[in-house]
């Protein structure tokens, strides 16, 4: 088991030049927290959403990076938007379990 940590923010229509600049910025930070395993970014440009999913290996670690990182990105957000982001903790479901995952990626 372990946990995923959802950021939303919108910065408006055409903003997409911004959007990649704070996801590389916190990409590098989050990577060198403890407990990070990955990411994933969704950019939704016509509406200018932007959501940022990370996985951490436990709870506590992805509120800690929560505690370093979110007070950061919204000093960041403040001179782009009005709008506050939201943040989301998740525990991640796995629905197969490993010998299924490696049947699903291995052709025979």
């Amino acid at each position: 088991m372990y946990y995923a940590r959802v950021v939303q923010y919108k910065l408006g229509i055409g903003q997409r030049d911004i959007a990649e600049k704070l996801t590389k910025e916190f990409d590098k930070k989050s990577r060198k927290l403890v407990g990070f395993r990955g990411s994933v970014y969704f950019f939704d440009d016509p509406s200018g959403e932007y959501r940022a999913l990370s996985y951490w290996d436990t709870k506590a670690e992805a509120e800690q990076a929560h505690k370093k990182l979110f007070p950061e990105l919204e000093s960041k957000l403040q001179s782009v938007t009005r709008e506050k982001p939201i943040v989301k903790f998740y525990e991640v479901f796995e629905a197969t379990d490993d010998e299924d995952l490696m049947a699903s990626h291995i052709k025979i």
